[in-house]
């Protein structure tokens, strides 16, 4: 026993070998490799195997190949729909695809990673920034100078920002805008087809093991196949595998193929092929990312029951034109009129009084906040709820600042 443990283990060689390779490896090569740094046997394939279903980064770009995510990151390209507090505050939420794309190792062990990234924002300044927790998710904190640098270039909430991997390894990426009115539809939409076929492939044969695949990992088999290789990238993930997929999102953890029983994947398998009806990327992209619309599209995102830009059922459909017109001479009540018809023209909006009510209800629980210094779990989620569905930014009421609630350690999806 003593001899055998001088040798490195499977799930050592494989990771130092993998991570030290600028491009993929064959199985059959990483046996070879090993057996310079330890004794191999008729079992080596199947440990080999076995080490790479523990390393995160060891993704398959191919039959019996893989790569390591880090080293396949570099110059692919990736589209982050800008929302109105990212603008504001110069925090950038990810999802989970970005996520391992600034912090390919994060998934490994599922704690926070430290390092310090290098941004450079085109025309602008290079910053050095890390992973923080924001509203419950991760995100980068870019701060002031990155709002200097979207209001220089007229950045607004119908843009997209794009991201550039230069070397994922050293840390090094770049961005640049993109306005809306130079998105080339067409080529964009061909990308999602092509994403969301890829995805649903790459489910379909992992569901063969489990019921759901984790959507970091997914993430990661997405990138194994240079799906963003294109300085064209096709548009948010989760937006795409929604739209254009018949995956759903199980328990907001992990896609899977939908049911024989789900109506909703023929109703999917049709659009797949068609371009968006807005022509726009998505601003409300799931679940933490939700800008501009209220819990019940929450809850339809994060069950898996449609893209939360649709209106739910509870909320009903309508015309923002039959209003009451109780609220003519109210600022604010016109105020949240005129966000919600931008947003979402056919929702159907609260009346006068309800408006005030909910209104009556934030204010409420901003003025708790400010007196005890801090909410309970539900009270600060309703607190967001309220906020995004008003369309009230809750620092305006009591002077307060969201950064200050960054408490906690995980986002919602468990990191």
């Amino acid at each position: 026993m003593a001899k055998d443990r001088q040798y490195p283990s499977y799930f050592t060689c494989v990771a130092e070998i993998l991570s030290n390779s600028k491009t993929p490896l064959s199985v059959d090569t990483l046996v070879s490799r090993i057996a310079n740094k330890r004794p191999v046997g008729n079992g080596a394939r199947s440990a080999v195997y076995q080490a790479i279903s523990k390393l995160y980064q060891a993704v398959p770009v191919g039959p019996g190949r893989f790569g390591w995510l880090s080293c396949l990151l570099r110059d692919q390209y990736f589209r982050h729909p800008l929302v109105r507090n990212e603008i504001k505050k110069g925090t950038l939420l990810l999802d989970e695809l970005e996520h391992a794309v600034f912090f390919p190792q994060f998934f490994q062990t599922h704690r926070p990673d430290t390092r310090l990234i290098s941004v450079e924002l085109m025309g602008g300044p290079t910053l050095q920034v890390h992973a923080e927790v924001e509203r419950g998710t991760w995100a980068l904190r870019l701060g002031p100078a990155f709002v200097k640098w979207v209001d220089q270039a007229g950045g607004t909430t119908e843009d997209d920002l794009l991201i550039q991997v230069k070397d994922a390894v050293s840390g090094e990426y770049g961005m640049r805008l993109q306005p809306k009115e130079s998105r080339q539809e067409e080529l964009i939409r061909k990308r999602n087809v092509v994403l969301s076929r890829a995805a649903e492939q790459i489910v379909g044969k992992d569901k063969k093991s489990r019921t759901a695949m984790p959507v970091w990992e997914l993430a990661g088999a997405l990138i194994g196949q240079s799906l963003y290789s294109e300085e064209i990238p096709p548009d948010d993930m989760h937006f795409v595998l929604h739209k254009y997929s018949g995956l759903r999102l199980l328990d907001d953890v992990g896609y899977t193929t939908g049911s024989g029983e789900d109506s909703a994947d023929d109703a999917a398998s049709q659009d797949r092929d068609k371009p968006s009806e807005t022509g726009k990327s998505p601003r409300d992209r799931y679940g933490f990312m939700m800008e501009n619309w209220d819990g019940a599209g929450l809850d339809q995102i994060f069950h898996g029951m449609g893209h939360p830009g649709t209106p739910s059922l509870e909320t009903g459909r309508g015309d923002l034109s039959s209003v009451d017109s109780e609220g003519e001479d109210c600022e604010a009540y016109q105020a949240y009129l005129s966000e919600l018809k931008e947003v979402a023209a056919d929702a159907t909006p609260l009346n006068h009084m309800e408006f005030h009510l909910l209104e009556a209800e934030l204010e409420m629980l901003v003025s708790l906040e400010h007196e005890f210094g801090y909410l309970m779990p539900e009270q600060e989620k309703r607190k967001i709820e309220l906020a995004d569905r008003l369309f009230i930014d809750p620092d305006i009421l009591m002077g307060g600042d969201w950064d200050q609630d960054d408490y906690g350690d995980v986002p919602f999806w468990n990191n």
